[in-house]
């Protein structure tokens, strides 16, 4: 019998999470874009940066910093996260030839049995898969595909949070918003939903604002930067009109956020609130200024991934 490796992976639409255990028992971590740039016959460009040359089905793609094209679809049966979930399978393998697979999708598609059905059937490819990841060809099955919803890792990794209490998880992503009600660590799925209302909004508004402001064309990576330092530094200071800018993007967003959670009947003023996603540590003060209760986890970015991960172990050590 072949041995097995557990894999979790996280292949948000802004960026793909994922973990395992190496064989020195260390929790080893992979992180890129879910970006996707297809390559034309005989184009021969070679990947850059954080970013992986990948032949899969016969077709040629980059993904990663270099890519180009990001899906929007709240759908994730499509080729751009089947190529992120094997890349990242590739990195975490070392000799293993078969693996047990963990990924997350949002809410909206777990609640749809046939949906979330679909899905797993999509990346577990009939068990098994070859793919060509910088010019090394991984040939690997996939003995089961475990799907969970985004946002529900973080029961496991803090039972604490939950039990005993009904609690309110918002999952906030690069592009999606995930969000679930717990009661006593049980999700409840007719509150589940998912709305396009992620780190890429605030990026887009962000940027078309500040290329207003300066009359200059700031890339992705400058706002990134410009988000973390608070402003845009003109002769090694930030500038205030800057900040009040970013000041006011992100609390349109969190007034959103707020609004959205209220059209769903949901009043986040009366229950605890947990905050998971790399989105929700770049706006801390910000929910902490509309939901002084809220919770923010610390390790927002993997918290989804880890958890995963611990639920993958438990559930497959049963069978």
């Amino acid at each position: 019998m072949i041995k097995s490796k557990l894999i979790s992976v996280d292949p948000g639409k802004y960026a793909t999470k994922a973990v395992a255990l190496n064989r020195n028992n260390q929790m080893e971590k992979v992180y890129f874009r879910t970006k996707v740039f297809k390559l034309n016959n005989n184009m021969g460009l070679e990947a850059q940066g954080k970013s992986y040359n990948v032949t899969l089905e016969g077709e040629d793609y980059i993904i990663g910093d270099q890519g180009e094209e990001i899906d929007y679809a709240v759908d994730k049966a499509n080729i751009n996260h089947k190529l992120a979930t094997y890349t990242a399978a590739t990195q975490l393998l070392d000799d293993f030839k078969a693996i047990r697979l963990v990924i997350g999708c949002p809410t909206s598609i777990y609640r749809n049995k046939s949906l979330r059905n679909d899905y797993k059937d999509y990346i577990w490819n009939n068990g098994s898969v070859k793919v060509v990841v910088n010019n090394k060809l991984y040939s690997f099955l996939i003995e089961n595909v475990l799907v969970l919803p985004e946002g529900s890792g973080i029961v496991y990794t803090k039972p604490e949070l939950f039990k005993d209490k009904r609690v309110a998880v918002i999952d906030l992503g690069g592009l999606n918003m995930n969000f679930t009600i717990y009661d006593n660590l049980v999700p409840q799925p007719s509150s589940m939903f998912t709305i396009n209302h992620g780190y890429a909004e605030i990026e887009t508004k962000l940027t078309n604002e500040l290329n207003s402001l300066y009359g200059t064309s700031f890339m992705s990576s400058d706002i990134q930067n410009i988000l973390k330092q608070g402003g845009v530094k003109i002769k090694g200071k930030i500038d205030p009109k800057s900040s009040n800018v970013i000041d006011s993007i992100i609390e349109q967003y969190m007034v959103k956020l707020i609004q959205e959670t209220r059209k769903n009947n949901f009043n986040l003023d009366m229950m605890d609130v947990v905050f998971v996603g790399g989105t929700s540590l770049l706006i801390h003060d910000k929910i902490l200024h509309h939901l002084p209760h809220a919770t923010i986890m610390n390790n927002a970015l993997w918290a989804n991934v880890e958890g995963f991960y611990k639920i993958g172990a438990i559930k497959y050590e049963r069978k």
